[in-house]
């Protein structure tokens, strides 16, 4: 049995739980919801300056990333 040093477990724990992020992330359902600022003075929306938002409609996925027995 080979044995690992700490920087390269660390450096494997790393690279699995980012992996498991971006599946978790292609994998959930989410919509885009698109902002506009405002003119100060007249308070009309400026459509030269839209601001987009990505929603996750459920980010109960999200929860359990790095989840494990917490007191192991």
């Amino acid at each position: 049995m080979n044995t690992m040093d700490n920087a390269k477990v660390i450096e494997t724990l790393e690279k699995c739980t980012l992996q498991n992020y971006f599946v978790r992330l292609l994998n959930a359902k989410m919509h885009r919801l698109e902002l506009f600022t405002v003119f100060p003075l007249t308070a009309a929306a400026n459509l030269s300056d839209p601001r987009n938002l990505i929603i996750i409609d459920d980010p109960a996925c999200f929860l359990n990333l790095n989840g494990g027995q917490v007191r192991n």
